[in-house]
C-alpha cells in the first residue's frame, strides 16, 4: 500500500469561494505545484450549500466543476479525498440554509437528505482510479455535536453503508478531530471502525494546552504521533491517516515550522499510520472574507506562499517525499514490538466526574513520551487487546474506579506471573492482592496536598534528582514486603518500588507520576523524568530492535517492501550527535546519500543529526 504525502486544499486566491467563484486554471496550476513537491494526494471539502442547494437536488453546475477539478488532478497524478458535509471550517460553520435547526444525525429528512449526496457521487464516480476514498465529513462535532455516541454512530453508519452500496471499490473514511480524543463529542473511534475502512485524526499542538513549549519542543513533536497512536488504540486496531496537522506563520518562524514538520512526518512514519496530510496548501490572499476574516491566523498556514514559492513546511513535506520515494514508498509497521501503555476500561465515562478523557489523554500522552523517551517504541493498547504478546505494560496514574476491571487485574496479575514486566502508578487504585503482586504492605491512602512538591532520587545515588510537583495529592503510603526500592522521596521514603512476583517483575508508583508532570512546562528539559520508565524496562527482558544513547532521538526498525529500515527522529530543537546500535549491522547508508557508514561488532555507529532531523537508513 502507497504511503499518502499529501495537503488538504482550498485555491490560495478564493478559499471556500472555491466552487462559486470557479477557476479551473489557478486549481490546476495548483495541482502540478503539488505534484511538483513530491506529494500524491490532495483533500478536496464538497461545501454543502454548493452541492446540495436544495434538499431533494444536487447542483449539476458544481457536478461539472468537480469532475474538471478531478481531471486536473488526474493529469498532475494526484489522487482525491472528496470530502462532504462541510459544515465546519477553519473556525466558521456553513449551514445549508434549508435545514432549519434540525439535527443532521436523527431527523429522517436531514439523514435522507445526506444519503441523497453520497449516493449521487458514489454512483457518479463508483471505482473511478482519480479517487483515493470518500470522507464523510471535515470535523462534524464541530458543526454539530451529536445528542449521544449512538446518534454518531447511527449517522456515521447509514451514509458508510450508502457509499458502499453504490460504490464498493473506495474505501470510506471520516475527517475526526482532535476533540474526540479529549472529550465525548459523540464520536467515538470503536464507534466509527464499526463502518469505516479506516480512521482518520486532525491535531494541531499550537491548539492544546497540554503542549505547553515551544513548537519544535518535546511535547509539539511528539504530539501528532501520539494522537495517531491513541486514535487507533480507541479505533480497535484500525489504521489511521493523519489528515490534518500544521501551524500558521501567523504565529511561528519559518524555520520552527520546518522543523516541526519534520519532525512530525518521520514520527508518523514510525508510528505506522498510512499517510500524512498538511494543513494546508497555501497561504491566503482572501483575508478579509470568511472565514479568514474572523481567524485571521488561518490565511498562514500554508505549504507555499501567496505567489506558489514553497514556505517552511513545504520544504519539509518535499524532502520527505523524497527520502520516502527512496525507502520504496509505501507503508511501514514496526518489526517488533514489546512494551504498551493500557489504557483505561472507561475512558470517555468514568464515574468520577474529576477522571475526564481530558484527563485520560494528558496521562496517556506523557506515558508515551516518557516510554519513548526511555529508548521503547510502545503501542498503546486497550484491555480488550491480547495483553500476553507484550514484555512490558505500562498502566499508568489510574484512579479508584472505572479504570480497571476486576478480570483486568487478574491478566495483569497473570501476565506478571508468566514473566512479563507490569508498571502502575496510583491515582486512587485499589486492587485485591495488590500488596502481594508488588510487594508492598499497603497502609492507607492518603492528600498531602495539591500541588505538593515531591523530590526523587535513587536510593543510593544523588546524581539523579528528579522534582516533581503531585498534582492531585494523592499518594497510597505503602511498607516494603519484599519489594526494593527504585526511588525514594528526599526524606528516604519509598516512591518507586519493584518485587519479583512469579516469572515476572511488578512495579508500583505511589503517586499519579504521568498526570503531575503533564502540566508542568518544560520540564523534560529540566530532568531526566524517562530514568523511572528506564528502571522498569531495566528488570524486564525487553530489548528494542535498535536504540540511541541519546532519549531525544527516536530509532524504530520498521518493516518495509525492500527490507527492514530504521527511521530516526531528533525531537529536540539542538543538535544531537548520537550512538546508534542496530545489532546485525555492518554498514548503514542513508536512503537518500550514497555514502555508508561502518558499524562495530555491537552494530553501533555514530551519526549526527541536526535539530528536530528525521533520516531513514537501511543495512548494506
Amino acid at each position: 500500500m502507497k504511503f499518502i504525502t499529501g495537503v488538504n486544499y482550498w485555491p490560495k486566491n478564493k478559499g471556500l469561494a472555491m466552487w462559486r467563484d470557479f477557476d479551473i486554471r489557478e486549481i490546476a496550476g495548483d495541482m502540478e505545484a503539488i505534484a511538483k513537491l513530491g506529494m500524491n494526494a490532495v483533500r478536496l471539502f464538497l461545501r454543502w450549500s454548493d452541492f446540495q442547494p436544495e434538499p431533494d437536488r444536487i447542483d449539476r453546475t458544481m457536478m461539472d466543476r468537480f469532475e474538471q477539478v478531478l481531471e486536473a488532478a488526474h493529469k498532475a497524478k494526484i489522487g482525491v479525498i472528496p470530502t462532504f458535509f462541510c459544515g465546519h471550517m477553519s473556525g466558521e460553520n456553513w449551514d445549508v440554509p434549508w435545514r432549519g435547526g434540525r439535527d443532521p444525525y436523527t431527523d429522517p429528512e436531514m439523514l435522507r437528505a445526506q444519503a441523497l449526496q453520497v449516493r449521487h457521487f458514489a454512483m457518479a464516480y463508483r471505482g473511478d482510479p482519480r479517487i483515493i476514498c470518500w470522507d464523510l465529513a471535515n470535523e462534524q462535532d464541530v458543526f454539530v455535536k451529536p445528542r449521544d455516541r449512538h446518534s454518531g454512530w447511527l449517522w456515521n453508519r447509514l451514509l458508510a453503508s450508502e457509499l458502499k452500496m453504490n460504490d464498493p471499490d473506495h474505501p470510506v473514511t471520516l475527517g475526526t478531530h482532535i476533540s474526540s480524543l479529549w472529550e465525548d463529542c459523540g464520536f467515538w473511534p470503536e464507534d466509527l471502525a464499526e463502518s469505516l475502512d479506516f480512521l482518520c485524526m486532525h491535531a494541531y499542538p499550537l491548539y492544546s494546552d497540554a503542549c505547553p513549549e515551544r513548537m519544535d519542543g518535546v511535547r509539539s513533536t511528539y504530539f501528532v504521533p501520539f494522537c495517531a497512536a491513541l486514535t487507533r488504540a480507541l479505533g480497535r486496531g484500525a489504521d489511521v491517516l493523519f489528515e490534518e496537522f500544521g501551524a500558521t506563520s501567523q504565529m511561528c518562524a519559518e524555520d520552527v515550522i520546518e522543523r516541526y514538520y519534520t519532525t512530525s512526518l518521520y514520527a508518523l512514519l514510525a508510528e505506522g499510520v498510512t499517510g500524512a496530510m498538511g494543513w494546508c496548501y497555501g497561504d491566503f490572499s482572501v483575508g478579509d472574507e470568511l472565514p479568514y476574516e474572523t481567524t485571521p491566523y488561518e490565511v498562514g498556514f500554508g505549504l507555499v506562499d501567496r505567489e506558489g514559492c514553497p514556505k517552511g513546511a513545504g520544504r519539509a513535506m518535499a524532502e520527505f517525499c523524497k527520502a520516502l520515494d527512496c525507502a520504496g514508498g509505501g507503508v511501514m509497521h514496526k518489526a517488533e514490538v514489546g512494551a504498551a501503555i493500557v489504557v483505561q476500561r472507561r475512558y470517555y465515562e468514568n464515574y468520577d466526574p474529576d477522571v475526564t478523557p481530558a484527563q485520560n489523554f494528558r496521562v496517556l500522552f506523557n506515558s508515551y513520551i516518557m516510554a519513548r523517551r526511555s529508548g521503547l517504541n510502545p503501542e498503546i493498547v486497550t484491555f480488550d487487546d491480547d495483553l500476553a504478546r507484550f514484555e512490558v505494560l505500562f498502566v499508568p496514574s489510574v484512579p479508584r474506579r472505572g479504570a480497571i476491571n476486576t478480570s483486568d487485574w487478574r491478566r495483569l496479575t497473570k501476565f506478571v506471573e508468566d514473566g512479563g514486566t507490569l508498571y502502575l502508578s496510583y491515582n486512587g487504585v485499589a486492587l485485591e492482592g495488590m500488596g502481594d503482586v508488588f510487594g508492598i504492605d499497603v497502609r492507607y491512602p492518603t492528600n498531602e496536598g495539591e500541588g505538593t512538591l515531591l523530590r526523587l532520587c535513587r536510593p543510593e545515588a544523588v546524581d539523579t534528582m528528579l522534582p516533581i510537583v503531585n498534582r492531585t495529592g494523592r499518594r497510597m503510603v505503602i511498607d516494603p514486603a519484599g519489594a526494593m526500592a527504585l526511588w525514594t522521596r528526599d526524606d528516604g521514603s519509598f516512591a518507586v518500588v519493584a518485587a519479583k512476583f512469579g516469572r515476572g517483575t511488578a512495579v508500583f508508583c505511589d503517586f499519579p507520576l504521568e498526570l503531575s508532570i503533564s502540566y508542568e512546562p518544560n520540564i523534560y528539559q529540566r530532568g531526566a523524568y524517562e530514568e523511572v520508565y528506564k528502571d522498569v524496562v531495566s528488570l524486564s527482558e525487553w530489548q528494542e530492535p535498535a536504540w540511541t544513547d541519546s532519549p531525544d532521538v527516536g530509532a524504530t526498525v520498521l518493516q518495509s517492501n525492500t527490507g527492514d529500515l530504521l527511521v530516526l527522529v531528533n525531537f529536540s530543537h539542538e543538535l544531537r550527535n548520537v550512538d546508534v546500535w542496530w545489532p546485525g549491522s555492518t554498514t548503514v547508508e542513508v536512503v537518500t546519500r550514497k555514502d555508508e557508514l561502518e558499524c562495530d561488532s555491537d552494530g553501533r555507529f555514530r551519526f549526527p543529526l541536526p535539530s528536530n532531523e528525521g533520516v531513514i537508513l537501511r543495512q548494506r
